[in-house]
């Protein structure tokens, strides 16, 4: 699956769930990039937030399945 994050002034808008209570702030795309990077995407179970990283951390942002690209006319 592919995500684009949503961000702000190149801060991420996340919610971090703590026993059972969500936790929302902002962290840098870098640091959103790397627990991503190092985590394992699941499907998100809360709303607003559809990237969700180990049932932890969730994200604000678009998931989209990835496309073969199209070949230009002529090619094989």
């Amino acid at each position: 699956m592919n995500y684009r994050l949503k961000n702000t002034n190149g801060k991420v808008t996340f919610l971090l769930r703590t026993g059972k209570d969500l936790v929302k702030n902002q962290m840098a795309i870098a640091s959103a990039q790397h627990i991503i990077d190092h985590g394992k995407l699941l499907k998100s179970d809360v709303s607003g937030y559809p990237i969700n990283i180990d049932n932890k951390w969730y994200f604000e942002g678009e998931v989209s399945k990835r496309t073969a690209p199209r070949k230009a006319e002529g090619e094989e």
